[in-house]
């Protein structure tokens, strides 16, 4: 009899949002009028607004006025605004390797060429400060900063930040802040904005953030950009041409979100810590080295030793064992493995177990 399908290959938590975001869009679909018909600017998404500009505070120090969130339905069409008011075919952009395979498409759709700094798996996965300045060009326009980032949780320190914010002032380049995982950190990691480091550092970087995995709400599509004054008007004109606007009820969900006492936040992140605990070193101990990341909720192990690349190892992976993982390919890292801990751990112990299967047919 074939084994169950484990599916780890997407970052779809494995709960719902909140009951109390729940509700208040539920209230909003049985109110109807101005909750389901074309969006307005006015009424909740200026209330969206103002939660916004309170949680940033709240969380990160930084301070912001209303007319610099643009909300967009969802962080994918916040993160193309954002790139899009910034940059133009030919430019290119300093990030970091492993990388977002998300970035990676819209930066080869725009054409732009991405300046990839490695991030060193013998330092945990951060980068050698000394080397960054090295992968700015005249053509490079901005710096991306997943942080935490995606697909190897790395929590990027204070000096790594000013760093990049340095190479930014001094080269006259945008700072594109994905900080989307900001309240899944782990042990003695601190997040830290990189725009609250200073004025100058801040009046250039565009933030982009989500819904999805704070609030386990990847279906609802609500996300947006912190856009400074100096790119106001051509975020809102890129805006206005290709993000579509949540809808109305799903602003009033968000706004619970963000004004509501975060238990349910503290909650996930502890359930991720557990998961990470477990599963980390489990895969460790099979052989195959799996670092135990500091942020977000992948797990990222090294399976070069099979002298299989990632696209093979994990078909010949699904063949024996109807496991699906991503390859570290499409994030720039042939021969490692992400896994999403967004199974609950007796599901992870089984994905543990199927793996040692398969390695012992090997």
């Amino acid at each position: 009899m074939p084994k169950e399908q484990i599916l780890l290959n997407a970052g779809d938590p494995d709960v719902e949002a909140p009951q109390y975001a729940i509700n208040e869009a539920l209230l909003g679909i049985i109110e109807g009028g101005m909750n389901t018909h074309y969006p307005h600017y006015s009424g909740y998404p200026e209330k969206f607004k103002d939660a916004v500009v309170d949680y940033y505070k709240r969380f990160t120090g930084v301070e912001y006025e209303p007319e610099h969130v643009i909300p967009a339905a969802g962080s994918s069409a916040a993160l193309y605004v954002a790139l899009a008011t910034v940059l133009k075919e030919g430019d290119e952009v300093l990030m970091f390797t492993p990388y977002y395979m998300g970035h990676k498409s819209i930066f080869d759709g725009m054409g732009v060429k991405m300046n990839t700094v490695p991030l060193l798996k013998e330092k945990n996965y951060h980068p050698d400060p000394g080397v960054i300045a090295e992968y700015v060009t005249p053509k490079t326009k901005a710096i991306l900063l997943c942080n935490p980032a995606n697909p190897t949780g790395t929590v990027f320190n204070e000096e790594e930040c000013k760093v990049l914010g340095d190479l930014a002032v001094d080269h006259d380049m945008v700072i594109l802040a994905d900080e989307i995982y900001l309240h899944f950190v782990y042990d003695d990691n601190k997040f830290v904005s990189i725009a609250g480091l200073s004025d100058e550092y801040k009046e250039r970087t565009l933030g982009i953030m989500s819904f999805s995995k704070t609030f386990s709400m990847t279906g609802w599509r609500l996300g947006y950009d912190i856009v400074p004054d100096k790119y106001l008007e051509k975020a809102n004109q890129i805006r206005g041409m290709t993000a579509p606007r949540p809808a109305t009820f799903v602003f009033r969900a968000g706004i619970s979100c963000l004004r509501g006492d975060f238990k349910y936040v503290d909650e996930r992140r502890a359930e991720y810590e557990k998961r990470r605990n477990y599963f980390v070193k489990a895969v460790d101990q099979l052989g195959w080295p799996c670092h135990m990341f500091e942020g977000a909720f992948y797990a990222w192990f090294d399976v070069r030793r099979t002298g299989m690349g990632s696209g093979e190892f994990l078909e010949k992976l699904n063949e024996s064992q109807n496991v699906r993982l991503s390859p570290g390919s499409r994030f720039g890292a042939d021969g490692f493995i992400r896994v999403p801990l967004v199974k609950p751990v007796p599901v992870l112990k089984e994905v543990v177990k199927r793996l040692k299967d398969f390695e012992a047919s090997l």
